[in-house]
């Protein structure tokens, strides 16, 4: 069976890859394709918004896991075919998992004696996932949290505004970005956090408006609340380029 979270990963970075090449049609085609089969739309929108889902009582949380994961089973017995067919149309990068995800992959198996601990493990980490608080981008109001919705965003932009493309320089930033490891993600994310907290001290120190210094100050702290993310790290380079 097709793991559906790892095709949607696929899907992302296959986008983001023909964003940063510049290939409009490329960007279509795999647009369209999430377009054309109605229950795979349903499908990958339930991914994309159980990101950013909160239960805050775990008796609820783990009712709604029981619901889903029928329901789940069902859509994805009407995409099977069209995963497949999407799947041969994409080519395959370093592409990391996203937790989330793989719990709902293990749902979607077919139940036999040899899953039944994964199964348990998969419902477990779920239920805990949903009954953790989010982070979320108030100005946006995604979910920012997860580093793939960079892609999402990327896409996005691609689409409504493709005359308005990345200069080189951009696009050699994103690559660099989309292809760090961990760790040079986590230092350079601490480097660049330290530099725009000390330019938003010092314009705060230097600001006499008091709403202009509030603003300041709220920029500041949303800055200082970030997690070293992919996302957050390219939202950090576009904040500090922009004081």
């Amino acid at each position: 069976m097709t793991k559906f979270g790892s095709l949607k990963i696929k899907i992302l970075h296959n986008l983001t890859e023909s964003y940063i090449a510049g290939d409009k049609s490329k960007v279509k085609e795999t647009l369209n394709l999430l377009k054309e089969n109605t229950d795979f739309k349903e499908l990958y929108l339930f991914y994309e918004e159980i990101e950013a889902m909160y239960i805050d009582d775990k008796s609820v949380a783990k009712l709604y896991v029981e619901s889903v994961e029928k329901l789940l089973k069902q859509k994805m017995s009407k995409v099977e075919k069209y995963c497949k067919k999407i799947d041969k149309k994409l080519t395959t990068g370093n592409l990391s998992e996203v937790e989330v995800y793989k719990n709902l992959d293990v749902l979607l198996e077919d139940d036999n004696l040899k899953n039944v601990d994964k199964k348990i493990i998969g419902r477990k980490n779920l239920v805990e996932f949903l009954t953790s608080k989010k982070e979320v981008n108030e100005s946006t109001n995604i979910h920012t949290s997860n580093e793939h919705l960079l892609h999402f965003v990327l896409a996005e932009r691609f689409n409504n505004d493709y005359e308005k493309m990345l200069s080189e320089e951009d696009k050699t930033k994103l690559s660099e970005i989309l292809t760090m490891s961990q760790e040079e993600l986590e230092s350079g994310f601490n480097t660049l956090k330290e530099e725009v907290n000390e330019k938003l001290d010092d314009m705060i120190l230097n600001e006499s408006d008091d709403t202009v210094k509030n603003k300041l100050n709220a920029v500041l702290k949303e800055a200082g609340d970030r997690q070293p993310t992919k996302y957050n790290y390219y939202k950090l380079q576009q904040l500090k380029n922009g004081l």
